[in-house]
């Protein structure tokens, strides 16, 4: 053997040794990569598909419930066979179905069984009553167990075998003070809803939705959906298990889904086992309609191992031409660079910004790797911050939703109990007094019932005008309900309180010269009551007092005023 040959077979043994240690670190890394780049992308898709769903359903659910609080139909549910009330209460839902989605709507009155239904083509304006709902029909079950379980929201897939129509159903029940009167709603179609949210053509990835119990309510295979889960009782629903063969990928959801209903805002992530294949399954809960939402990466088909074969092709030829100089190559060519993408991961799960030169890093396929990660985590941080622009836009809007009255534009109740807790709060702290003033409009149902329910929206604008034009800028107003208004004022005293309800009675007595209803005037007049906070009392009591006051002012005779001591 000349010494040359044996040269070259100690080369090539010890390349052999070498290269064998170095491919198995070098695997074991690029699989440390994948997973934790697939944490990071999944967590991100599961929000923006996360936001990408809600979008659309709140505004449905929004809509819903603001038709589920409307005077008119809740007064035609509890006297459904009045005509005047029925033609009112199909007019307001003609209204609201324009504003759908979908156009269309849907109610079920539970004193008669009643259905009424239009849909987006205008079919059934002439004749919107499409059946009588039975509870001994199992097609109808599903009205009856809505409102048995009592959830004001209720959001399902389910066909309706009487209109032929197959829907995601948003089912919002309609209430009175005595109970439930039926149920209101609207529906989304399926394959459309099915298209914007989860068929997104994207290769490797896959969305669904489940509800509380694990049963399939969207998915892009519409035959794994789960149709009219309210109804069915334990084993015979499509629940995940069709998804996730193994056992402990079922635990893993189920434990993730247990997990989330105590921190919604959170995203679990975890490897699983589908079709024989990893996928990093994400899961997300959306608290505002009880579903889950689980988004699948195929890990083999968005960054398969398969990419870093490169890599071996740099060490085998650095190691054929000079084995001396593998650790200085090595180091140069493939260490460096790995370690920079682990640093550029870490940066972006921290929320920063891959550095500039990453991309100019490495040679070869360990460069493509990094100009395709930096691409990758640019195109992250921009869905993130588009996400959080409308994750804020949204918020803004829901709050604003939740806190104004559309009608009169001032707070609702819910905004007006908010800010009163935090002014009595800082009043009780620095020491001065809080008043309040409880108007009412005196004989608004005469209004209502004699000249039309948009007088009566008329006296309610004309009310809330009058008010904020006498406010300081501080000073807070609401529609309190129907046709009640509450003013806070702050700093006050009982000359001050007197003065300014003289001033709003003054200025509705001017403002009602301009009503007109019917060719008819409009006579405005209020009863108000007042009181001031005592030291350390508590919201409830204050409003209680205030309420006394406005009594007294009617017992009085309305059209006054009266103050509680």
């Amino acid at each position: 053997m000349s010494l040359r040959l044996g040269f070259q077979l100690l080369t090539l043994g010890l390349f052999v040794v070498a290269a064998v240690p170095v491919w198995f670190a070098v695997h074991a890394m690029a699989e440390g990569i994948v997973e934790q780049w697939a944490v990071r992308y999944a967590e991100k898709q599961v929000l923006y598909d996360k936001s990408r769903m809600l979008q659309p359903i709140l505004r449905e659910v929004a809509l819903s419930r603001q038709l589920a609080d409307s005077a008119v139909l809740i007064d035609w549910a509890g006297d459904p066979d009045n005509p005047d009330k029925t033609r009112d209460a199909l007019e307001e839902l003609e209204r609201f179905r324009v504003n759908f989605q979908d156009k269309n709507y849907f109610v079920g009155l539970l004193s008669n069984g009643r259905y009424y239904h239009n849909n987006r083509t205008n079919d059934y304006i002439v004749e919107p009553l499409r059946y009588v709902l039975d509870p001994a029909h199992s097609k109808d079950a599903w009205f009856y167990d809505l409102i048995n379980q009592g959830r004001d929201v209720h959001i399902n897939v389910n066909p309706d075998p009487e209109l032929g129509l197959t829907k995601l159903w948003i089912d919002v029940l309609l209430r009175d003070q005595s109970g439930v009167l039926g149920v209101v709603g609207t529906g989304l179609d399926l394959s459309d809803f099915t298209v914007k949210v989860v068929d997104l053509n994207a290769p490797g990835i896959t969305s669904l939705i489940v509800n509380h119990m694990g049963a399939i309510q969207v998915h892009r295979n519409h035959a794994l959906i789960d149709f009219g889960s309210i109804s069915k009782k334990g084993g015979e629903a499509n629940t995940i298990d069709l998804i996730f063969i193994e056992r402990k990928d079922r635990q893993f959801i189920q434990a993730a889904m247990a997990q989330l209903k105590q921190a919604p805002d959170q995203v679990i992530t975890g490897v699983v086992q589908i079709d024989g294949r990893r996928h990093m399954a994400g899961v997300a809960y959306l608290p505002e309609i009880d579903w889950y939402e689980i988004t699948l990466l195929d890990l083999d088909v968005l960054l398969p191992l398969s990419q870093f074969s490169g890599i071996v092709i740099v060490y085998v030829l650095t190691l054929l031409f000079i084995l001396f100089a593998f650790s200085f190559l090595i180091d140069r060519f493939v260490v460096l660079p790995l370690v920079r993408l682990n640093d550029a991961v870490s940066a972006v799960a921290a929320g920063r910004t891959v550095p500039h030169d990453l991309r100019h890093r490495g040679v070869g396929e360990m460069r493509n790797l990094l100009q395709h990660f930096t691409d990758m985590a640019e195109k992250v941080a921009e869905s993130r911050h588009d996400l959080e622009l409308k994750i804020q836009e949204r918020t803004l809007a829901l709050q604003r939703l939740t806190r104004i009255d559309p009608l009169t534009e001032l707070l609702n109740r819910r905004g007006m109990t908010e800010r009163m807790h935090e002014e009595l709060g800082w009043a009780q702290r620095h020491g001065v007094r809080v008043g309040i003033l409880w108007l009412d409009v005196d004989h608004f149902k005469e209004i209502n019932d004699q000249q039309g329910h948009s007088a009566g929206d008329d006296v309610l604008k004309c009310v809330a005008a009058a008010i904020q034009h006498e406010l300081r800028t501080y000073d807070l107003a609401s529609r309190w309900g129907g046709d009640e208004f509450l003013v806070m004022v702050s700093p006050a005293d009982p000359d001050m309180l007197e003065a300014l309800a003289g001033r709003i009675a003054r200025s509705l007595h001017v403002s009602s010269d301009n009503l007109t209803a019917r060719g008819l005037p409009v006579v405005l007049r209020v009863s108000i009551g007042g009181c001031l906070s005592s030291p350390q009392e508590s919201l409830d009591n204050l409003l209680q007092r205030g309420d006394q006051a406005l009594y007294a002012a009617k017992a009085a005779g309305r059209n006054c005023y009266r103050l509680h001591v």
